[in-house]
């Protein structure tokens, strides 16, 4: 018994030494004629039968003795290729992506070296090459080549992109309406759930294959979007097991360690971003108060928090925190692998001197000019507190794989802001003094399960998404006193305002794809969508009486709410709650779409390829809440049917190989935007910060665009690149936000009937060790696009009496003259600049990266009548980013970022012919950026 023990003692110490003295191989197969994995190709070491197959996304793992190996790779009909000096080491891994060409004439094995193919952008450069939909995106190795630590500092790279606030990506310079974003082919929302795109800094790009940038549709893509379709693909196998923790601190000269910093005391928990319920409703919603005082409404304004006005107090630096931790495990059947991410940011925010201005259109005198109605400069500070965390679970044999991830974004942000508002005699002149606490908490949580089965010629792709969305403001504090010859009072538009909003929204999507291959040169696919979305959307709104009769004696808001200020039996001239809601905030939304497609991928002729087909979409929207109309009157709806729209969407796209290393294709298409909950909705939305309102629209319809694109691209290296793009769309029923006639402040969400897009796109990366070797480190890019926008004003109605944006203009100006029937289209930027100059030494562990980006005067809110225009102006960004590896095994990194060199401002200024005066101005200042992190 004793040597039965022993034997399988030395045979299990056996089998772990011989696992401890392995190392292995990774990385993916590429098929070189359509950038796809090359599903069943064959790796294995030279002059042995050791070897492994790739599975069907193309991706393969071999364990090897430590040591110096030749590898083959081979796959029927296609060159094989040998890897010369590839260096295994003991319990690590070796990432290698290989490329196999296509070649029935000629099956010379290529002869590379291991140190000529690891880390480029071959794969990337691939799938750009032979996708069938015009494409831009940036690959792993980029990530690590430039050094970029999250996705939002790597998108600015990519051709006709800009990220705005560092988290937003627009494509094209078409807005957050025309741009979409998908995780691993699933769309994904952001934490705003009236916002298409995504906050993208949350995804840390040790846990990124690649980012594609779709800028043009087929029919397996979603038909609602225009400008572009972001797609973020995780890697659900990492290659070997890591974990890393960084820590960063940012300072920011203008903002940070100030005394004077305007806050408030919020809840205990506010640094977890969400709010413990210190600022809850503290009555029932449905709590019914007299108009007229009595004891009941005494003491339910006593269960008010009293707290009204800022306080001053020094601020902080930003700090962040992130863990990382991955690993791919080898099982004799199956092979998982995993992601496990924790992101924690605290950012702060401090502008002194913000401003906002509001301006009119006066005819009083000779000529229509612009005229202030009030101008406010003050103070805002935010304290944002922000934390994702994002898990992924795979496990794949030979054939199948399936997998989940789970991702919950957490965001508190604390808002305090006190200003002066002088009002001219345009309409009631006054000086008020304005003091805001606002508190928004929002949450995502996002579901996506998956599978991919590969039955021999037939392929099987899904996914379920599920998601839980939520957003509030609870207590937003307002109070205005006026201060009029040194008399305080509350008097034209003064007053004690709080509300409390909630929004709810559940969605779960189905999507499933077939991929069938007729033969070679002919693939079939088709698939469908269901989707479903319910969201609830209510307004608590308070104010104080009697705000006319009370005698204000301080200009501080904490002195109103006092014991001795409130009403009682014994005070019966004191302050006390009143319930100003109303029915048509609030309400509820429902959204079905069901999709199909067909379509047909055939390569025509040894160049040519074509890819047809169409996609059928139907749509359904319900409403059920109290319409209110613009003349006044109110209208109860019933989950009312606001959008039944059944769409074809036809795709054409044709790819012809000018050389293996150049392509021009085109294509024509047609896709859609659909109108949000919010804007298809009666609710009555106001912002005090802004002091805008927004109404919403029951009545909008969808917009529906014709595309053409047109694109030459050189590919002359695997990684370098140059291409030229020409692109038109024709929009009808754009949506833009409009300008009340004759009300400056309020807006609301209109058809545009006729608008058109066209314009250019050049795009070039290259290194320069061209010019000499001592520049081999050293590559430049950038991209550039032109756009011109062109929307017909007398197809834009603006009331209900069905008067357009021209007839309004002609109509308060007197005469035509001067009145143009054409305009910009809002959210469109008529120019994008992006240009980067990189320095990577591996030797030294050395990276810099310096980017520029800049997107050219953009209008964004429509003016009619006596209310002028609103355009964003130029921001110009400039940034540097070093950063250092070190350590014996080169497991630490220091990075120091530097933001808004060029210390730009963010303005956005009202526009009469000649005339430009300001609408908002915040003076961001410079970032200064260092963060640590540590591998193991």
């Amino acid at each position: 018994m004793n040597k039965v023990l022993l034997t399988l003692g030395l045979i299990i110490c056996a089998a772990t030494v011989s696992i401890a003295q392995q190392g292995f191989l990774r990385g993916q197969i590429i098929d070189g004629s359509n950038g796809e994995g090359l599903f069943g190709a064959t790796v294995t070491k030279q002059g042995t039968t050791q070897g492994s197959v790739a599975d069907f996304d193309g991706n393969f793992s071999l364990a090897l003795a430590p040591g110096t190996h030749n590898i083959m790779v081979q796959f029927v009909s296609y060159q094989p290729q040998t890897i010369e000096g590839v260096v295994i080491v003991e319990g690590e891994v070796t990432n290698l992506n290989i490329t196999l060409s296509e070649d029935v004439q000629q099956l010379e094995a290529v002869v590379v070296t291991a140190e000529q193919i690891r880390d480029n952008e071959v794969a990337l450069m691939a799938v750009q090459r032979k996708s069938a939909n015009t494409i831009d995106g940036i690959s792993s190795a980029a990530f690590t080549k430039v050094g970029d630590s999250n996705l939002s500092s790597a998108m600015n790279r990519v051709t006709g992109v800009t990220v705005q606030g560092g988290k937003y990506v627009y494509v094209r310079g078409l807005g957050d309406r025309y741009t979409k974003t998908s995780m691993n082919g699933m769309i994904v929302p952001g934490l705003d759930p009236d916002r298409n795109d995504v906050q993208i800094d949350i995804f840390p790009t040790a846990i990124l294959e690649n980012v594609m940038v779709y800028k043009t549709f087929s029919p397996n893509l979603n038909g609602d979007f225009a400008g572009g379709l972001v797609d973020i693909q995780t890697k659900a196998f990492p290659e070997e097991k890591s974990t890393s923790v960084s820590l960063s601190f940012g300072y920011n000269p203008d903002m940070h360690f100030k005394s004077n910093n305007v806050s408030y005391d919020g809840s205990s928990t506010d640094f977890l971003g969400w709010d413990n319920g210190d600022r809850a409703l503290p009555i029932a919603k449905d709590t019914e108060i007299p108009t007229l005082p009595n004891d009941f409404v005494a003491e339910t304004t006593r269960k008010f928090n009293p707290t009204m006005g800022v306080d001053r107090s020094r601020n902080l630096m930003d700090v962040g925190v992130s863990v990382l931790h991955r690993n791919q495990i080898q099982r004799e059947k199956v092979t998982w692998g995993y992601n496990a991410i924790l992101n924690y940011k605290s950012t702060n925010t401090f502008y002194q001197g913000f401003e906002r201005k509001r301006y009119e259109k006066d005819r009083t005198t000779s000529e229509v000019a612009l005229e202030r109605d009030f101008s406010a400069v003050g103070d805002l500070s935010a304290k944002n507190i922000l934390w994702s965390g994002l898990a992924t679970l795979a496990a794949k044999t030979d054939n199948h794989t399936i997998g989940t991830t789970l991702l919950h974004t957490q965001n508190g942000v604390s808002t305090a802001l006190t200003r002066e508002m002088n009002f001219t005699s345009l309409n009631n002149p006054t000086k008020i003094h304005n003091d805001i606490l606002a508190y928004t908490q929002r949450s995502m949580t996002n579901n996506i399960t998956y599978g991919k089965h590969s039955f021999g010629k037939l392929r099987l792709d899904w996914s379920n998404s599920l998601l839980f969305s939520k957003m509030g403001d609870p207590d937003y504090r307002d109070t205005r006193i006026n201060e009029d010859d040194d008399d305080l009072a509350f008097r034209n538009g003064g007053g004690i305002n709080r509300f409390w909003r909630s929004l709810d929204e559940v969605s779960e999507s189905f999507k499933a794809d077939l991929n069938y291959s007729l033969n070679e040169n002919n693939k079939l696919k088709a698939g469908g969508l269901m989707s479903f979305r319910n969201r609830e959307f209510d307004v608590n709104n308070y104010a104080y009486e009697p705000i006319s009769a009370y005698d204000v004696t301080s200009l501080d808001p904490n002195d109103l709410l006092v014991e001795e200020n409130l009403y009682s039996s014994t005070n019966p001239d004191g302050l006390y709650i009143q319930d100003n809601s109303n029915d048509y905030n609030d309400y509820e939304g429902r959204q079905n779409i069901f999709a199909a497609y067909l379509m047909n991928e055939m390569q025509m002729t040894a160049k040519l390829k074509s890819i047809y087909g169409v996609r059928v979409e139907n749509a359904n929207m319900f409403y059920s809440g109290v319409r209110l109309n613009e003349d006044g009157t109110e209208q109860l709806e019933d989950n009312t049917k606001t959008l039944n729209e059944t769409n074809f969407l036809p795709s054409v796209s044709l790819v012809y190989a000018l050389r293996d290393d150049m392509n021009l294709r085109g294509s024509f298409n047609k896709t859609l935007a659909r109108p949000s909950f919010k804007e298809k909705s009666s609710a009555f939305i106001e912002d005090p910060i802004t002091r805008i309102r927004f109404s919403g629209n029951l009545d909008i319809k969808q917009a529906e665009i014709l595309n053409y694109d047109l694109r030459w691209e050189y590919f002359f290296t695997a990684s370098e690149m140059f291409s030229v793009s020409f692109f038109y769309k024709d929009f009808t029923d754009h949506i833009a936000l409009v300008f009340f006639p004759n009300s400056p402040g309020q807006l609301k969400p209109r058809n545009v009937g006729e608008a058109a897009v066209y314009g250019s796109e050049i795009e070039v990366r290259k290194n320069l060790g061209m010019i000499s070797s001592s520049l081999e480190n050293l590559s430049l890019g950038g991209n550039f696009s032109y756009v011109i926008s062109k929307v017909n004003r007398k197809t834009v109605v603006v009331n209900e009496e069905g008067q357009t944006e021209y007839d309004s203009e002609v109509e308060y100006k007197g005469t035509d003259e001067g009145v143009n029937q054409y305009r910009d289209m809002s959210g469109q930027s008529p120019y994008v600049v992006n240009g980067y100059l990189n320095y990577d030494n591996r030797l030294l562990g050395m990276n810099a990266n310096l980017s520029y980006n800049v997107q050219g005067e953009t209008i964004t809110f429509i003016g009619t009548s006596n209310v002028p225009d609103v355009y964003s102006k130029p921001f110009q960004s400039l940034n540097l980013k070093v950063s250092k590896t070190f350590g014996e095994e080169a497991n630490s990194q220091v990075s120091f970022t530097a933001k808004n060199i060029l210390n730009s401002e963010k303005q956005q200024v009202y526009k009469f012919g000649n005339e430009e005066e300001l609408f908002s101005l915040y003076k961001p200042g410079r970032l200064f950026q260092l963060k640590y992190t540590y591998t193991f």
